[in-house]
């Protein structure tokens, strides 16, 4: 009798083992994770303020529709030393830190007598937290020699930026 319960208790642990093993390969995890999702990570152009110009005429900058790109137009740069300095405010509206990657120009000539520099802002390793706001300027300048007036510069500025 000794052997008879012994081999029954051995299939009952064997039946369980096995039921417990199935469930365990058959159950199926799914780990996902995310370090931030795109629409989380925005920044965008929200100010232009009062351009200041010397030896410019009617220089202008507006914000996109979608609010990510500026196109800056100084239509005149009357001498070397002329300019036209645009202030810009950015803002993070994402709900992540950003931290500016690069910059992109485009419409942009390669033109050596003109100069666009930034000033307030570059790429390092500042944070813009979400609901920061930074203000900077974008100077177009005429800064080598050239014969004539520099007439008709206008470019598009895109700030590229990543998680913080």
């Amino acid at each position: 009798m000794k052997k008879q319960n012994l081999i029954i208790v051995l299939i009952v642990l064997c039946l369980i083992t096995m039921a417990v093993g199935y469930s365990v390969f058959r159950t199926n995890v799914e780990v996902s994770g995310k370090t931030a999702a795109f629409k989380d990570l925005e920044v965008v152009f929200i100010k232009i303020g009062e351009i200041k110009q010397e030896g410019s005429i009617d220089a202008t900058a507006f914000i996109s529709e979608d609010k990510k790109r500026v196109t800056i137009n100084v239509p005149k740069l009357m001498y070397k030393g002329a300019y036209a300095d645009v202030p810009i405010t950015i803002k993070n509206v994402g709900t992540i830190p950003a931290r500016l990657e690069s910059i992109s120009q485009f419409g942009i000539a390669n033109d050596a007598s003109i100069d666009v520099t930034y000033n307030g802002i570059g790429i390092t390793d500042a944070v813009l937290n979400p609901g920061d706001e930074q203000s900077f300027n974008v100077k177009v300048s005429w800064t080598r020699d050239l014969l004539g007036e520099v007439n008709n510069y206008e470019f598009i500025i895109r700030f590229n930026y990543i998680q913080g």
